[in-house]
């Protein structure tokens, strides 16, 4: 499917902000963060050692400013930079390497405007903190294989906590399955941490789990936006999304791939 300019852009604009809407619910849902905005970017910081609460968005950069980022960067273990479609200027990329920034890992940003539904998969919202506890402590356990179970813990009671984000499981013989992360900001629909437990893949579930959110998108007339890994664009394609642009995250000292928000 083939857009046109001014659709790619409203859409390219509507889903990074729906990104950076998910990511500073996320953040202020960590004890002693707070985020504040200012004309080069918009920023969250927290003591909690990690990018869900320390991080940088919706860039407007000039050398000063760039700079500025990296001395606020400095002072913390774990800060990333996400440079998404549409951020300022052209050459974002030149400011933030001379601010001594670089390239940890790259996403695809992906939009489909009228989705078609296949065959889905019913899936339960998780409503009270306990239920929200358990969704976030599976996707826990998919996306972050390598931490400690304390820090999973405090990552999944960040995500339980964050208003305005709507979590969905798939139980099967009372054992979570699989689980998707809903935003409903900036008039789309934007799907993150969708998973299926690993003994469980290859049968189906993530394509049914994706179509449940599909169907919901068209109920509500709303396109759906997410980022995945350049090897799953084909898949995504597949179901009909497009790729609107790439989503390019910076740090300062190297970070692990677990660190990967999605």
């Amino acid at each position: 499917m083939e857009y046109g300019p001014v659709i790619v852009e409203s859409l390219l604009r509507s889903a990074s902000d729906n990104l950076i809407e998910t990511y500073l619910r996320l953040g202020h849902a960590i004890p002693e963060s707070r985020s504040w905005e200012e004309p080069a970017y918009v920023a969250c910081g927290g003591t909690f050692e990690h990018p869900i609460c320390n991080f940088a968005a919706r860039l407007r950069l000039d050398p000063w400013s760039a700079r500025r980022l990296s001395d606020l960067a400095s002072g913390r273990p774990a800060f990333n930079v996400y440079l998404l479609p549409g951020d300022e200027p052209s050459h974002a990329t030149e400011l933030l390497e001379r601010a001594g920034f670089h390239p940890s890992y790259r996403l695809v940003q992906m939009v489909a405007e009228r989705p078609e539904p296949g065959p889905s998969i019913e899936l339960s919202r998780a409503d009270t903190f306990e239920d929200r506890f358990k969704v976030a402590s599976f996707m826990g356990h998919q996306f972050f294989t390598r931490q400690t179970e304390a820090f999973r813990r405090k990552i999944a009671i960040a995500t339980a906590r964050a208003e305005g984000l709507e979590l969905y499981g798939l139980d099967e013989r009372a054992q979570k399955t699989a689980a998707l992360m809903l935003c409903h900001a900036s008039g789309v629909l934007g799907v993150y941490n969708l998973c299926v437990a690993s003994a469980r893949r290859g049968r189906g579930i993530g394509s049914g789990v994706l179509n449940w959110a599909l169907a919901l998108a068209r109920e509500t007339e709303r396109a759906v936006t997410l980022q995945c890994d350049s090897r799953l664009e084909g898949w995504y394609r597949y179901w009909g999304f497009v790729a609107t642009g790439k989503v390019d995250v910076y740090s300062l000292a190297k970070r692990n791939q677990d660190d990967i928000i999605l």
